[in-house]
């Protein structure tokens, strides 16, 4: 039976895809899953509990001149020796590595060792980890021909991002927010909120407010549900929420979504298969969330309105939810982009090359 080391960390986008890949393992019955990430970081915190875990070091990387990655060689040493330590211990017949600096260290050395090593991509734009790292790399699993563009042509599969296991339909119960008869609209930008689509609401509440024909759930991130809530009051038709822990039942319910273009956020609607208006984060590194929503704006799926663009977003949204031909058809090119089982074809694929 094979044995898998996975590395993963830094954010969450990191870390949910990995985890995914690993689960579709585990489901065929590969069960001997390590994975390797930081200590006291967010990959541990959300992976340390579920699966056996070793701590390695990493230092980050800089996209832009190649002067400003001159010292890496003598700032990765260290992580390299450690990493090389924890691959030789845990000794996989199978490295993944799901891009973020937390991995390079890790595919370095499996790679130096000729264990095989396979990446995955989640953006449209491929992160510098992933770039450095695709010279040791058997295979890359990117979600658009965008981002195959980044790496060697014959090592790119292109799948869907992988998802958390998505619940069974039956089991995502309308939630009571979304009011019956009603357009449901949702608004998530993360659990931290997203500042410019809470500015661009805030700004069109009282159109919004006025209409008794929508129903809005609006998950402003924890540290701001008081301060909106006190500035605006009771809202007859929207629901001001700080954190949501079953947000697929929103994102299956809802008419329209409007978020965040960050990759793992994008799989989840798209996986749904849900029309959305998208407003990339405008800090992403290398601007790769209007990159992932470009994509997705091609394809048909989605509008795109950026921060600093006059606030168009209502209008947007009205414009799309009373028009069932615009809805239908966005909803459709969201489904021939989404892939809910994407984890599952990349552990087949990565099982398939490994046995031949």
């Amino acid at each position: 039976m094979k044995k898998f080391l996975f590395v993963c960390g830094g954010t969450g986008g990191h870390i949910f895809p990995a985890v995914a890949i690993a689960e579709s393992l585990k489901k065929m019955g590969y069960t001997d899953i390590t994975f390797a990430g930081r200590k006291d970081s967010m990959e541990e915190r959300l992976v340390a509990g579920d699966w056996p875990y070793e701590y390695i070091t990493a230092e980050p990387l800089h996209r832009g001149p190649f002067l400003k990655n001159l010292a890496l060689p003598f700032k990765l040493s260290k992580s390299l020796v450690r990493a090389k330590s924890v691959v030789k211990k845990v000794n996989p017949d199978v490295v993944v590595a799901t891009g973020g600096y937390v991995s390079l260290p890790i595919v370095m050395a499996a790679g130096r060792l000729g264990i095989p090593v396979y990446l995955q991509e989640q953006n449209a734009v491929a992160g510098v980890a992933n770039k450095v790292g695709s010279r040791y790399a058997k295979t890359i699993f990117v979600t658009s021909d965008a981002a195959a563009k980044f790496f060697p042509a014959e090592k790119c599969m292109v799948f869907g991002n992988p998802v958390r296991k998505l619940p069974d339909g039956d089991s995502l119960a309308r939630p009571a927010e979304f009011a019956p008869g009603k357009k449901a609209v949702f608004i998530v930008g993360g659990s931290q909120g997203a500042a410019g689509i809470n500015v661009k609401i805030e700004e069109s509440i009282k159109t919004i407010t006025a209409r008794d024909d929508v129903s809005v759930v609006w998950q402003v991130g924890a540290k701001n549900v008081e301060s909106i809530n006190g500035r605006l009051g009771e809202l007859p038709n929207v629901a001001v929420r700080g954190f949501l822990n079953n947000i697929y039942a929103y994102m299956k319910h809802a008419d329209l979504i409007i978020s965040r273009a960050g990759a793992s956020a994008l799989a989840e609607i798209l996986a749904f298969g849900k029309p959305s208006i998208l407003l990339p984060y405008p800090h992403a590194t290398a601007n790769h969330q209007e990159h992932n929503a470009r994509v997705v704006e091609k394809a048909g799926a989605c509008l795109v309105e950026l921060d600093n663009e006059p606030n168009d977003l209502w209008n947007k949204v009205e414009s799309l939810l009373f028009d069932a031909g615009k809805l239908e058809k966005m909803a459709a090119a969201a489904k021939g982009l989404g892939m809910p089982d994407a984890a599952d074809q990349i552990a087949k694929a990565i099982l398939e090359k490994e046995n031949a």
